[in-house]
C-alpha cells in the first residue's frame, strides 16, 4: 500500500507531501491545475522512464520519495532477500533522483539499487491504470496475460513447469544449432589435427635429440682435424718411430727422485706428485687412444644424422621453436581431437535430449492449456457480471482459443507462456455475433471492459495498490456513478487512488484531495492538499455545476456525499 509520496523540484511543484489512506483516494481539480504531474512523479517513484524536462526550472535535480506498506504482499519478499532489502515492519522506502546532468539514483531502504529491481518491487505493490490503458485490450497479444493473471492461482505451478521446460528446451536448442553448424569447419579442423598428430608422432622425437645430433654432426664434419690432433698427442705421449714417450721420461724421473726421497720428506713428497702427474698422463694417453679408435667414419651415419637434423628443422618450423614445442604442440592437439571429437558425440546426445524435452514440453503445454480453457468460462462468466453493473447488460465475453499444433509441428510455436494463441471476442448487444474487440467496443465501453478486468483481479492478486488516471473519460450520468461503486469497492480490498473529473466517483472518495495552481512571488506553482469535508462540498459543487457557485449545487453535492458515505458503510 502506498502511503506517502514526497515530491521536490517536479515541473510546477517545488515541494508536496501526500498522505494517502486506505480505501479510495481521488484526486481533483480543474484541467490543467497538475493532476498529471502528481501521476508523473509518482510514476517515477514506481520506475518509469525518467524524462529532465520534469525537472523545475531553474533547478538541476528533482527527488521523489514513496513510502510503501509492503506487509501484505508477501511474495515481494523472496525478491527483497535475494536483494539484501530489509523490509523492518513491512516498511519500503523507495527514493528516486534525477538530474539535468542524466544521472539516475535509485535507493530502496537507504540502499543503491538499479531501476530494474525497483521496477520488479514496485510492480508488485502497484498498478497503474492511465488514461489510454483500455486501448491495450486491442493488442490481442495480451489477451493471454489478462486470462492468467486472473487464473494466476490455479495455473500458477504448470505454468511455471512450462517457462522451467521451455528454458531448458531453448538452451539445449541452442546448444545444438552451435553444434550443427559448426559440423563443416569441425571435420576440416579433425581431419588437419589428425594429419599433424600423425607427423609428429610418425617422427618419434625425444627430448635434447636435437642437440645430441648436432653435436655428431660437429663431430662427423671435423673428424679429420680431431684424429690428426688425437694421433699427434698418442705420439707425444707414447712415442713415435725415433721420438721417445714423454710418459717414459717421467717415469724414470719418478725412479731417480724414488732414490733420494729417504733423504728428505721434501725429496719424497716431490716424488710422490710427479708419480701422481704420471699416472694422470698415463689415463690421458689411454682416453686419447680410446677417442681415436672411436673416429672411425660412418658415410652411412653421417647421412642419417643430416637428413634427421633436416626432419626436426622441418617439424620446427611448423610446430614451434623447439623439439619441446613440437610435442608440446602434438599433445595440445591430440586434447583438441579428443574434445572436438566428444562434440560430435555430444550432438546425437544433445538431439536425444532435445526430442525428450520437446516431448514432456508439449505435455506440459496441453495440460497448461486445459486449465486456461476451464478458468476461461469463469473469467467470462466474472466479466460479464461486472459488465451487467457497468451498464453493458446484453454483453457476452468469449475467449477464443487457437487450435494447439500436433506435436510434430509445436516446435515452431514453443514460448515460456505455452502453446496457447487467445484473442477475446465480444457482442456488446443482445443478438450480435462476437466479434474482436477492436471491431466492435468503443473508447467508454472498453474502458469499462478494462474496468471489469480490474475489478476480478482485485480478487486473485495481492497488488496492493491500484491507480485509475482518468479512466472515466467517456462516461457520464448513471454509469459514471456505478464506475464509482466499482472503485468503491475495489477499495474495501485494496487502496485505490484515482484521478477523476466526475463528480459521482469524487464523491465516493474516503479521502479528497485538491490539485489546484497559484501564482506565488510570480512564479507557478501546483499545490495540493486534503480536503476537509465542508471543502469537499465545494469542489463537487464546482464539479457539478462548473464554475459558478450556487445554493443547489451546494445542496446536491451534499447530498452526494451523504449518499455515498451510506453506500461506503454497507460496503464495509
Amino acid at each position: 500500500m502506498l502511503c506517502q509520496l514526497s515530491i521536490q523540484n517536479i515541473a510546477l511543484i517545488d515541494a508536496l507531501n501526500l498522505e494517502f489512506t486506505e480505501g479510495l483516494n481521488v484526486l481533483t481539480g480543474e484541467t490543467g491545475a497538475g493532476k498529471s504531474i502528481v501521476i508523473d512523479a509518482m510514476n517515477l517513484a514506481l520506475g518509469e522512464r525518467a524524462d529532465r524536462d520534469l525537472i523545475r526550472a531553474g533547478q538541476d535535480r528533482a527527488v521523489v520519495e514513496a513510502l510503501f506498506d509492503a506487509s501484505a504482499c508477501p511474495s515481494l519478499l523472496p525478491l527483497l532477500e535475494e536483494n539484501g532489502v530489509e523490509a523492518e515492519g513491512g516498511q519500503l522506502i523507495v527514493s528516486r533522483t534525477i538530474t539535468l546532468s542524466g544521472r539516475n539514483i535509485v535507493r530502496l531502504n537507504g540502499s543503491l539499487i538499479p531501476l530494474s529491481l525497483l521496477r520488479q518491487v514496485t510492480n508488485a505493490l502497484v498498478d497503474v491504470h492511465g488514461q489510454h490503458e483500455h486501448q491495450s485490450l486491442l493488442d490481442e497479444g495480451r489477451h493471454l496475460k489478462f486470462l492468467d493473471d486472473y487464473a494466476h492461482e490455479e495455473i500458477a505451478a504448470p505454468a511455471q513447469r512450462v517457462r522451467e521446460l521451455f528454458d531448458a528446451y531453448r538452451s539445449v536448442r541452442l546448444r545444438l544449432r552451435g553444434v550443427r553448424q559448426g559440423t563443416k569447419e569441425r571435420a576440416q579442423r579433425l581431419d588437419m589435427l589428425r594429419y599433424q598428430v600423425e607427423e609428429i608422432d610418425r617422427a618419434r622425437l625425444s627430448p635434447g635429440e636435437e642437440e645430441e645430433l648436432t653435436e655428431q654432426r660437429d663431430l662427423i664434419r671435423n673428424a679429420e682435424r680431431i684424429l690428426s690432433a688425437l694421433s699427434q698427442c698418442s705420439a707425444f705421449l707414447d712415442g713415435y718411430e725415433d721420438m721417445p714417450a714423454c710418459t717414459d721420461s717421467i717415469r724414470q724421473a719418478v725412479s731417480l727422485l724414488g732414490g733420494i726421497s729417504g733423504y728428505g720428506a721434501q725429496f719424497a713428497q716431490l716424488e710422490e706428485q710427479l708419480r701422481d702427474i704420471y699416472y694422470t698422463l698415463e689415463d690421458i694417453a689411454m682416453q686419447i687412444h680410446v677417442q681415436a679408435e672411436k673416429m672411425d667414419f660412418d658415410p652411412a651415419r653421417a647421412d642419417y644424422v643430416e637428413n634427421r637434423l633436416d626432419e626436426i628443422k622441418s617439424l620446427k618450423r611448423k610446430y614451434g621453436n623447439s623439439v619441446e614445442d613440437v610435442l608440446r604442440y602434438c599433445e595440445d592437439a591430440k586434447k583438441e581431437i579428443d574434445q572436438l571429437s566428444r562434440q560430435e558425440k555430444d550432438s546425437g546426445a544433445l538431439d536425444r535430449r532435445l526430442n525428450k524435452l520437446a516431448r514432456e514440453l508439449y505435455a506440459a503445454c496441453r495440460e497448461l492449456s486445459g486449465l486456461r480453457r476451464v478458468a476461461a468460462e469463469r473469467f467470462c462468466a466474472a466479466v460479464e457480471a461486472q459488465l451487467r453493473d457497468l451498464g453493458m447488460k446484453s454483453a457476452h465475453l468469449h475467449v477464443d482459443f487457437s487450435a494447439l499444433p500436433a506435436e510434430e509441428e509445436a516446435e515452431k510455436f514453443f514460448s515460456a507462456s505455452g502453446l496457447d494463441r487467445v484473442r477475446f471476442l465480444i457482442s456488446v448487444n443482445a443478438g450480435e455475433p462476437l466479434k474482436p474487440l477492436s471491431r466492435t467496443a468503443s473508447g467508454g465501453e472498453l474502458s469499462r471492459i478494462m474496468l471489469a478486468f480490474k475489478t476480478i483481479a482485485a480478487d486473485s492478486d495481492d497488488v496492493g495498490t491500484l491507480v485509475f488516471d482518468e479512466i472515466d473519460t467517456g462516461i457520464s450520468g448513471r454509469m459514471a456513478q456505478v464506475v464509482g461503486e466499482k472503485m468503491a469497492a475495489i477499495g474495501r480490498r485494496r487502496q485505490v487512488i484515482c484521478v477523476t473529473h466526475l463528480p459521482q466517483i469524487a464523491a465516493l472518495g474516503d479521502s479528497h484531495h485538491l490539485v489546484e495552481k497559484r501564482e506565488e512571488e510570480g512564479r507557478t506553482l501546483t499545490r495540493v492538499r486534503a480536503l476537509s469535508f465542508e471543502e469537499r462540498v465545494r469542489e463537487i459543487a464546482r464539479m457539478v455545476g462548473g464554475a459558478q457557485e450556487t445554493a443547489a449545487t451546494l445542496s446536491h453535492a451534499r447530498e452526494m456525499l451523504q449518499m455515498a458515505a451510506e453506500l461506503r458503510n454497507r460496503l464495509t
